[in-house]
């Protein structure tokens, strides 16, 4: 799953300005005019990474799309997994749409909390109700989980945590269940003895049998960590409650560190390395893999099987942060990588991923944003470890990397004053700028490859690249 930050409106707001409501035009002396109408065919050429021919618009008079596509402020749209999710600008109401066809596939008025993911890695969405309550739905639209009170959603199993649990005391009894209610394992996160000096919480813990509180799961793996900062992976399938393997902040396969406390461990993501041959330590370049890490799994390829990882941030409140890439069975370090600034986390056991985060598989290029430091944002080769790039200068600052697309980044940068915004598109492994000033805005692109490009007014979807010619082209043909 790729992390998205949400696409500022304003810029596709300029491009948009009309599309929802036309409003009564000047009169000037003579003949009234009328409004010009939306256009329904893309003239042009694509955006960089954007092939072939648009196979329907949102907008307008033919394009049968949902009526909240009328909001009189205007909407915003996201990827969620393969579908659109489109958002009221004027009122808390989102409408899920199929991306090839434009079908509604749930519509609700609960507020979206985040993106999270199910067990499959595949995206869903978390509502929030007026009761405080959750909901989750995929993108499929389909109702996952709904619960509430001492129940909360992680990565696709709901953890039932102790009665007056606070991440201040996180200790107690802890049920994990399936999301249709199935118990999978219980179990007591005990708290620590204190030492001689009186250490408790803070105090080195290399213990994996107290357990911790559950922070992530994929597939069959699920991380819990505790106050020392210990990470345990553990099996909730066959050999439910197994552990894994076990990762702190001094291991000497990371930073080696003994001082406390011990940097806090957080979940940047779930990534399959292309062409990687799980057992010995290593990663097909971008080139002998190219494209979809899944594209390394499929059947009937002769590419060796994905290998499953998960990337860590450690940090430290005032120190800077250390990247490590483990593999997801084991816990093998697969590399480390410190970062140019600290990155705090938080205290909360969050499940949430870090945000901001905007990968491309065709490159393997992953970037992270920094909470301090002189640069605002890195590019990883995530096969490597090595960094390939910062945003240093205040022209790169500036920029805000929104998504990934056939190699390239694309990204909305801010005028000094902050009045003005425009996409910025940049190629993912050097930095170097494609294009600065277009016509066009890419506003989102789903993870099978729907591309939502505004131009004119108008949106229009493209179908993936290498997918079948569309039907009813919404491009100009002669």
């Amino acid at each position: 799953m790729r992390i998205r930050p949400r696409v500022p409106a304003a810029a596709v707001a300029v491009l948009l300005a009309g599309a929802a409501c036309t409003g009564e035009p000047a009169e000037p002396p003579g003949e009234p005019e009328s409004p010009r109408p939306l256009p329904t065919v893309f003239g042009g050429d694509p955006p960089p990474g954007v092939a072939g021919e648009p196979s329907r618009f949102l907008h307008g008079p033919g394009s049968d799309g949902p009526d909240i596509l009328d909001d009189s402020m205007g909407v915003r749209i996201e990827a969620v997994g393969d579908a659109f999710l489109i958002s009221s600008n004027s009122e808390e109401r989102h409408v899920l749409q199929d991306a090839a066809d434009g079908g509604t596939l749930w519509e609700g008025g609960q507020r979206v909390d985040r993106f999270g993911t199910a067990r499959d890695g595949s995206d869903v969405l978390i509502l929030t109700g007026d009761d405080g309550g959750s909901t989750v739905i995929d993108d499929d639209g389909e109702t996952v989980w709904s619960g509430g009170g001492r129940d909360a959603y992680v990565g696709g199993v709901v953890v039932r945590r102790p009665e007056g649990w606070t991440a201040g005391d996180p200790y107690g009894d802890f049920t994990v269940l399936g999301t249709d209610g199935r118990e999978i394992w219980d179990f007591a996160f005990t708290r620590p003895e204190a030492g001689p000096d009186g250490d408790g919480d803070d105090a080195p813990d290399p213990d994996p049998d107290r357990l911790g509180v559950p922070v992530g799961v994929h597939g069959d793996t699920l991380l819990m960590t505790g106050p020392t900062g210990l990470l345990q992976a553990r099996d909730i399938g066959d050999d439910t409650g197994d552990l894994l393997w076990s990762m702190s902040g001094d291991d000497p396969s990371l930073a080696g560190e003994t001082g406390v406390p011990l940097p806090r461990p957080q979940v940047v993501g779930y990534y399959g390395l292309p062409g990687a041959d799980a057992g010995d330590g290593t990663a097909a370049t971008p080139e002998e893999s190219p494209g979809d890490p899944a594209a390394s799994a499929r059947p009937g390829t002769d590419a060796p099987e994905a290998r499953d990882t998960v990337l860590l941030r450690w940090s430290l409140p005032e120190d800077p942060s250390l990247l490590s890439l483990h593999d997801l069975g084991d816990g093998e370090t697969l590399w480390t990588l410190a970062e140019p600034g600290a990155n705090p986390v938080d205290r909360e056991f969050t499940p949430a991923q870090v945000t901001g985060t905007v990968y491309d598989p065709e490159t393997g290029t992953l970037l992270l944003p920094q909470a301090s430091g002189d640069a605002t944002v890195i590019a990883v080769d995530l096969a490597t470890g090595e960094e390939r790039w910062e945003f240093e200068d205040a022209d790169e600052r500036s920029i805000t990397p929104s998504l990934a697309l056939a190699g390239y980044v694309y990204g909305d940068s801010r005028s000094a004053d902050d009045t003005d915004s425009s996409q910025v598109v940049l190629e993912a492994e050097t930095k170097d700028v494609v294009a600065d000033e277009s016509d066009s805005y890419v506003e989102t692109v789903t993870d099978d490859g729907h591309v939502l490009v505004v131009r004119d007014r108008q949106r229009f979807v493209f179908p993936p690249a290498g997918g079948p010619a569309p039907e009813g082209s919404a491009s100009p043909t002669g």
